[in-house]
């Protein structure tokens, strides 16, 4: 294999190193950043306090006793109202039947000021939105969670995006001094999890049952990145010969 060669990361000339270095670090903290962005999107989908299970369950396969728009007011979306009043009104009008008449009346200025910025007509955030009655509607049917439209659309640009990343940090890992069943290990153990954290969102769009293959994939991969960041780095500049 190709890293029976004797290039090694740790020969390489220090500006080399370094740069290689800059590289894992920031592919390490576009990680961390991405994971939080997926706890402050998805840890009150549930109302409460963490990501859970539950929160997982709701984002894929939905709650079938809710309407979409009532699990987006009572999860993600409540931080986005201007205050408890109006949060009550929005989730009252839900509750009495969503009739157009409200909506023109009152509930449509509350959509305007605290929605509408984001799921306007243009920007349509996620596919949504909320500038008018008839666009409103089709969102008060049952909660099925995320679309297979919108699963399609994450799990491609997911893809494109992981892919090259994981191969290029393997390709990495494989100029370490790590013996080669280690790094053989790694590899395969990397780019499993790409495909177990990519599938399992499918799964739990078909069945409750299958949301732990989420919160599975989703550590797995992250397993997988500290493991190809930090064992290069630890390779660069500490190991000894």
């Amino acid at each position: 294999m190709f890293w029976k060669e004797t290039v090694r990361l740790r020969t390489m000339p220090v500006p080399t190193k370094i740069i290689i270095s800059l590289f894992l670090v920031l592919c390490g903290i576009g990680y961390l950043l991405g994971f939080t962005n997926i706890y402050l999107t998805y840890s009150q989908v549930d109302e409460k306090p963490g990501l859970s299970l539950e929160d997982i369950k709701l984002t894929y396969y939905g709650a079938r006793n809710k309407s979409t728009l009532e699990k987006a007011i009572d999860g993600s979306m409540r931080q986005y109202f201007k205050d408890e009043t109006e949060y009550s009104k929005v989730k009252d009008w839900v509750l009495d039947g969503a009739s157009e008449k409200t909506w023109e009346s009152e509930i449509g200025n509350i959509f305007d000021a605290s929605c509408s910025t984001c799921h306007s007509a243009e920007t349509a955030l996620a596919d949504v939105v909320t500038e008018n009655y008839s666009d409103i509607k089709p969102l008060l049917s049952a909660n099925s969670g995320k679309s297979w439209s919108r699963i399609v659309s994450v799990s491609h640009t997911h893809v494109l995006a992981t892919a090259p990343l994981i191969f290029l940090l393997v390709l990495l890992l494989s100029f370490t001094s790590f013996p080669d069943i280690i790094k053989n290990v790694i590899s395969i153990f990397a780019f499993s999890a790409v495909f177990l954290d990519i599938g399992s969102w499918t799964l739990a769009k078909l069945s409750p049952f299958f949301s732990i293959f989420v919160m599975i994939g989703g550590m797995s991969l992250g397993m997988a990145f500290g493991l190809l960041v930090l064992l290069p780095l630890y390779d660069l500049w500490v190991k000894k010969v």
